[in-house]
């Protein structure tokens, strides 16, 4: 079994940003819990910089952001551990990933991690060990320990990425079960 963390490949591929200012609680909200009853199609734009940068199936965002190409591969993944939030870029509408399936699944002896000054809190995973009971038919998910941290996705999201030639990912292996977890470069 393998785990990825999901990221995407912002030096090869644009990204986008919000067209209006919001307040930096908008960038804390995203810690495993519903919002969309409040949310409101937010309008966003590429990066002037990234001109000479590809379009990718998933511009790069705060959250996941898949495009109607993506979308259709990997919404039957993730379908009921996530919300989808829409955005438009331009007359495109564009599917936010807020990720809802935080779980309880880091087995803390085969992980190494450093923990804030109270010594119970983690600050961040130099190495990722799972409970593969708990991680086992999860295509998506967070962790407790960082609900606003990173996002985990199955070998088989991984493969549906690369077996459709979906671009803009950026997707670090974190985690095999044979080995037993990895060391983060």
């Amino acid at each position: 079994m393998k785990i990825y963390k999901l990221d995407f490949d912002v030096n090869n591929y644009k990204s986008i940003q919000l067209c209006e200012d919001v307040s930096y609680d908008y960038y804390q909200m995203f810690n495993g819990t519903s919002i969309k009853k409040n949310w409101k199609t937010l309008k966003v734009k590429y990066y002037e910089d990234d001109k000479e940068l590809k379009n990718g199936d998933a511009p790069g965002f705060n959250i996941p952001v898949l495009k109607q190409k993506a979308f259709n591969y990997l919404f039957p993944l993730i379908n009921g551990n996530v919300e989808i939030l829409t955005l438009q870029l331009n007359d495109e509408t564009l599917y936010g990933i807020n990720v809802l399936n935080v779980i309880d699944a880091i087995d803390y002896d085969s992980s190494v991690y450093r923990t804030y000054r109270d010594g119970k809190r983690i600050m961040a995973f130099k190495k990722y060990g799972f409970r593969e009971d708990m991680i086992k038919n999860k295509n998506i998910f967070k962790i407790t320990d960082l609900p606003r941290g990173d996002i985990f996705v199955s070998e088989e999201f991984y493969k549906t990425i690369r077996d459709n030639n979906l671009e803009g990912f950026k997707l670090v292996l974190v985690y095999d079960s044979k080995d037993k977890g990895l060391l983060n470069e």
